[in-house]
């Protein structure tokens, strides 16, 4: 099989691929053999080479004259003073969860919603301290009221009856 004659065929382009794949498989094994060959001709490294010539120099040019120093220039003008700017003087959760910012020319920005839909019931907390109660509770002579609490007795001026 020659490569020329299944290039120049009439044959289909599957079958040109096919006859290219088996001519290659039968060509691979003597081209490495070949490659194989001329790497081994190869010879040994030779001997370094002298060393050439030392070139002649060439020439210097010219150094550049330094300026004179010159002296600072005077301060410019102050500039005008800018406009003021725009700042946010109240931001806000509207009545339809939209948060708008009130700005200090007047304007006002309407951000769009803000809430969200409602969470999750979250875990309960810890329980708190026990509070001061009353067990008992009477008037004195004086007219003050005296209340037993947790802890003691605790005089309150509860006013006459």
């Amino acid at each position: 099989m020659n490569l020329k004659k299944v290039i120049l065929s009439d044959i289909s382009i599957e079958a040109k691929v096919s006859a290219i794949a088996i001519l290659l498989d039968k060509e691979l094994p003597k081209l490495t053999d070949q490659v194989d060959t001329v790497k081994k001709l190869k010879g040994e490294q030779g001997d370094r080479g002298l060393q050439g010539e030392k070139g002649n120099s060439g020439r210097d040019g010219k150094d550049g004259k330094d300026g004179a120093k010159g002296i600072d220039g005077k301060d410019g003008k102050d500039g005008k003073n800018g406009e003021d700017g725009v700042s946010v003087v109240n931001a806000k959760v509207d009545f339809d969860d939209s948060l708008v910012f009130t700005l200090s020319d007047g304007n006002t920005i309407n951000f769009g919603e803000v809430k969200g839909e409602k969470g999750e019931k979250g875990d309960r907390g810890v329980a708190g301290l026990s509070g001061a109660g009353t067990s008992t509770g009477f008037y004195n002579a004086d007219g003050g009221f005296y209340n037993t609490i947790y802890g003691g007795t605790t005089a309150l001026d509860a006013g006459s009856p």
